[in-house]
């Protein structure tokens, strides 16, 4: 008795990554092909994702395959085929295919798709609708859509529940969101205001590169908000702010340097470079 078609389908797409991995791409797009045409979706997927980006890729023909599995309900193609109708453009079927990924459970679908909705990219702004969707996502744990879920909410007002996923985000290292979490708790917006910990947040962002937190944490420090007041660190920061293109940098160095001697300005110089490798120096 011979092997059920299930059966040799399987063994037939083993030969495919077996193929592949011995460096034989075109052996291996000869057999997903055979298997492809006749149905078998996991060699349309495979199909697809080797003519996307193998040798020789042909981006139409590895549509075509995407589609097909798509069509079948593999949630791998879904996600792929709606990336890479996002990339050409075409917003609606874009949507189309994250909502079918979106509505399987798939992370990235649901925040992509919260990202069409809020930008408008094929209908009109939906934010009551992107909220929606990134929330699933945020919920998943993904950081970038408990960022996006935080700006959301509180660009409907919702500030205590926006700084809920802004911390939830700044907790996994998200830089902007530890700036929107300082900001919260500067302003008491959200958060009872706690200068102190805002000021460390700050830190943290800096440490990363980010200008605007630079340059609010060179503010706290020339201010004594949630800490010490040291003119030379808050120049060094301002400093630092302007090297990363922080145009507001500007000011409070003219500020600065009309309270400080020229001795102070000359050491905020030289501290500006020890903290450049680390702006908790300056915090």
């Amino acid at each position: 008795m011979g092997l059920p078609l299930s059966a040799q389908a399987q063994l037939r797409a083993q030969d495919g990554l077996a193929a592949l991995d011995a460096g034989d791409g075109e052996r291996a797009a000869a057999i997903w092909e055979a298997l492809a045409e006749r149905g078998d979706v996991l060699a349309q997927y495979n199909l697809a994702v080797l003519l996307a980006s193998g040798e020789g890729a042909d981006a139409q023909q590895a549509l075509h395959w995407f589609e097909a599995a798509a069509a079948q309900s593999h949630l791998g193609a879904q996600l792929a085929l709606a990336d890479m109708q996002a990339g050409q453009g075409a917003w609606h079927k874009a949507q189309h295919w994250y909502m079918q990924a979106a509505k399987a459970g798939s992370g990235p679908a649901q925040f992509a798709l919260g990202k069409i909705l809020e930008r408008g990219l094929a209908g009109p702004p939906d934010l009551d609708q992107a909220v929606i969707w990134y929330q699933a996502a945020a919920e998943q744990g993904m950081a970038e859509a408990q960022f996006a879920l935080g700006a959301a909410l509180a660009e409907q007002g919702q500030g205590a529940a926006a700084a809920d996923w802004f911390e939830a985000a700044a907790q996994q290292g998200h830089v902007v969101a530890q700036h929107n979490l300082a900001l919260a708790l500067a302003r008491g917006v959200g958060r009872d205001q706690d200068m102190a910990q805002a000021r460390q947040l700050y830190v943290q962002a800096a440490r990363a590169g980010h200008a605007p937190s630079l340059y609010n944490l060179g503010l706290m420090q020339a201010q004594g908000r949630g800490g010490a007041q040291s003119f030379r660190k808050a120049l060094a920061l301002a400093m630092l702010a302007q090297t990363a293109g922080h145009g507001a940098a500007d000011n409070l160095i003219e500020a600065l340097h009309d309270v400080m001697t020229a001795e102070a300005i000359s050491q905020a110089a030289a501290l500006a470079i020890e903290c450049s490798t680390d702006p908790g120096i300056c915090g």
